[in-house]
């Protein structure tokens, strides 16, 4: 019964492509320092962007929509050296990465949808600073994501919120720590295909 309600379901729903792209402000939370030469707070935002390609399928009001694009995030963070106890300096953390959002949602008066659902976040490279930090962190991670969206004929926007936890691991060092990256996503796009 499940499988024919399901079968039915994707049969009938309305199928759109397009693609999408933005800018984001966002920041880094450094937490659970373990063996760290120094201490991280954070400072101040940056602004990031985006662009990447949706695929959406909506049926009954529910929607599924998947997506991939690539980021630019990161944050700034004051740093200071925990032996002397003295500013060091602020340095910014920036992440480019490939993510792909798996966003469940609901549509009302077929304008406006709330979205939620995990985000897979593969990282391209990491920075603080000038040091290259790609060799110390996870290659892959989970967040998730949350928002709201309009659309208007074939044009879309989105307002989301995205947290992903990335792992600092220095076996050199023997230091870690948790690299919580937070950001507010604003896209237009543009559906290529569907409604």
């Amino acid at each position: 019964m499940l499988v024919m309600f399901t079968t039915g379901l994707v049969a009938q729903a309305q199928v759109a492509l397009g693609f999408k792209g933005g800018i984001s402000s966002s920041q880094v939370d450094i937490k659970n320092l373990k063996n760290s030469i120094s201490d991280f707070k954070a400072v101040d935002d940056i602004t990031g962007y985006h662009a990447g390609a949706f695929l959406r399928l909506k049926a009954a009001g529910i929607i599924l929509q998947p997506e991939a694009y690539f980021t630019s995030t990161g944050g700034k963070v004051q740093v200071t050296d925990t032996d002397q106890g003295t500013n060091v300096q602020t340095e910014k953390f920036t992440f480019n990465r490939l993510d792909v959002p798996l966003l469940v949602g609901y549509n009302f008066f077929k304008v406006a949808r709330v979205q939620a659902g995990p985000v897979a976040s593969m990282l391209v490279n990491g920075k603080l600073g000038d040091q290259k930090l790609q060799n110390y962190l996870n290659n892959s991670d989970w967040g998730w994501q949350a928002g709201v969206g309009f659309d208007l004929g074939n044009f879309t926007a989105d307002l989301r919120y995205e947290n992903v936890r990335r792992d600092y691991t220095n076996t050199a060092q023997n230091s870690s720590f948790d690299i919580d990256n937070q950001q507010f996503i604003f896209s237009l796009g543009f559906k290529l295909l569907g409604k």
